[in-house]
C-alpha cells in the first residue's frame, strides 16, 4: 500500500523560482505546499512529521535516507533514472514542464495503490 493516504503537505526543494512557481501552481490545485531549503526539508523529514505527504526536488540524492517511505517527484532538465529507481515511490518529470503534467504526477504519487 502506498504511504500517502490523501494529499497532504507537499515539501519543495527547488532553486527558488522553480520552488516559487509549483507551489503556485499546487495552491491554485488546493494542496499545502511549502518552499524550503534543502536543510530545513532535511530537518523536518528527519522529525518525522507525518504531514508530509510528497517531496518535489531536483536533489533526489540529498534525501535517499528517505527513499523506501516518502514519495518523490524528481523534477529536472536531464532528470538520472538510475537515482530515481533508488527511490520506491517516484514520478521523474523533465523541465520545461505543463501545469497539468506537475499536477498529474503530484495526484498519482498521493494516490493509494
Amino acid at each position: 500500500m502506498h504511504p500517502a493516504k490523501a494529499p497532504g503537505c507537499v515539501l519543495i526543494v527547488e532553486d527558488p523560482l522553480i520552488r516559487r512557481f509549483v507551489r503556485g501552481i499546487l495552491k491554485r490545485d488546493g494542496r499545502v505546499a511549502v518552499e524550503v531549503e534543502q536543510d530545513e526539508a532535511l530537518r523536518i523529514l528527519r522529525a518525522g512529521d507525518r504531514t508530509i505527504s510528497l517531496l518535489i526536488t531536483n536533489r533526489p540524492a540529498s534525501f535517499l535516507e528517505f527513499s523506501d517511505a516518502l514519495p518523490l517527484l524528481y523534477i529536472a532538465a536531464s532528470p538520472d533514472p538510475a537515482l530515481a529507481a533508488r527511490f520506491r515511490y517516484c514520478r521523474m518529470l523533465r523541465k520545461p514542464f505543463s501545469f497539468g503534467d506537475l499536477l498529474e504526477c503530484a495526484a498519482a504519487l498521493n494516490s493509494p495503490g
